[in-house]
């Protein structure tokens, strides 16, 4: 398509209508040919399979009143509603007062941060979004089996819906890899986790686990080994053992790390307060919200696990956490859960 010709042919007038394009004079100088671009069928295929995937795992099946993971349906047996999300937010809060409001305890800093970092099994992604305010230069990426996180983050924050048991396809290294209350989601840590973050992470780079068990424990006796909350635990570490999904793991991390070729492995033992029984007032605080986070999650972590193990009935199972609830809130029974931290380097190949 020619322009205004420069004999003053398809120049404006100063009388005319700025608008009218008759004052233009425009010519054709091509002839396009007749047959029609024709699409590709493929290509709606992908963006028709696309929103499908997106609808699916969106698609949330419901089981004893509450709702559970769609993408890889049944593989992780605890729920993800409102309830299960407000209960992650007490943890959360809960483990980082623990920790004095350290997100991480590897070497990072931020004169040197790390440039990418991933998250395994974050949940409503509370841990990615704090790293990543703390981190701006960083890279963070979350990955969940549930589309559960908020949409209004940090923009060097990312979520994706990943089965993080299968083999990891990441097209870049690591600098720092982190997970937190993981166990229950895999047939094996060391295998399905602690090999592959080995594996994804850059020489030098870190990787840290803050993880506790399906274990009680008490200092003063005053936890009766045959009470209705230490079968509790008991029972869920052996249901997690007959699902293939072992809760009973954290102990061993260390050794785990190690093993995968982990140096400079540290660990770090924190003891979580059952309900206000402290007298210490920090960890009563810490204890009330570990209380109410267990108070509403014992329903969600017992439905799927003791169904699934025991063929319990969800109505057995609401009247044996009758006391379990009643003993985890008695303030006369001294108990704690032990929480592990564990982190190690990747060697570089020359060490």
């Amino acid at each position: 398509m020619s322009g205004p010709s420069s004999s003053g042919q398809g120049q404006r007038g100063g009388q005319g209508d700025p608008g009218d394009l008759n004052q233009y004079e425009f010519s054709f100088n091509y002839s396009l040919p007749s047959a029609e671009i024709e699409p590709d069928p493929a290509v709606e295929d992908i963006v028709e399979s696309s929103w499908s995937l997106s609808e699916s795992i969106r698609n949330f099946p419901e089981e004893f009143g509450r709702t559970y993971h769609a993408y890889r349906a049944g593989s992780y047996a605890f729920p993800n509603d409102s309830i299960e999300q407000e209960r992650l937010f007490l943890q959360y809060n809960a483990l980082t007062r623990l920790f004095e409001g350290k997100l991480y305890f590897a070497p990072l800093s931020a004169e040197n941060p790390p440039r990418l970092v991933l998250d395994v099994a974050t949940g409503t992604g509370d841990w990615a979004i704090q790293m990543g305010d703390e981190f701006p230069q960083s890279q963070i990426v979350a990955t969940d089996l549930s589309p559960i996180q908020p949409e209004d983050v940090p923009p060097n924050v990312s979520f994706f819906v990943e089965d993080s048991s299968e083999p990891w396809e990441f097209s870049q290294s690591y600098d720092y890899i982190h997970t937190r209350v993981t166990s229950g989601c895999w047939a094996s840590f060391e295998e399905q986790i602690a090999k592959q973050a080995f594996e994804n992470l850059q020489p030098g780079g870190w990787f840290e686990s803050q993880e506790f068990d399906s274990v009680i424990a008490c200092d003063d006796g005053t936890l009766d080994p045959g009470s209705a909350l230490v079968r509790w635990f008991h029972d869920m570490a052996l249901a997690g053992d007959i699902c293939n999904r072992p809760t009973v793991m954290s102990h061993t991390l260390r050794e785990i790390y190690e093993r995968v070729g982990f140096v400079d492995v540290q660990e770090q033992i924190f003891k979580m307060p059952t309900n206000g029984w402290p007298k210490d007032e920090r960890l009563k605080d810490i204890g009330h919200m570990w209380e109410r986070n267990f108070m509403s999650g014992f329903a969600g972590f017992s439905f799927g696990m003791f169904n699934r193990a025991f063929n319990r009935t969800p109505e057995e199972i609401e009247v044996a956490l009758v006391d379990v609830r009643r003993e985890f809130s008695d303030p006369r029974i001294h108990a704690y859960l032990p929480i592990w931290v564990v982190w190690g380097r990747k060697p570089h190949p020359n060490e």
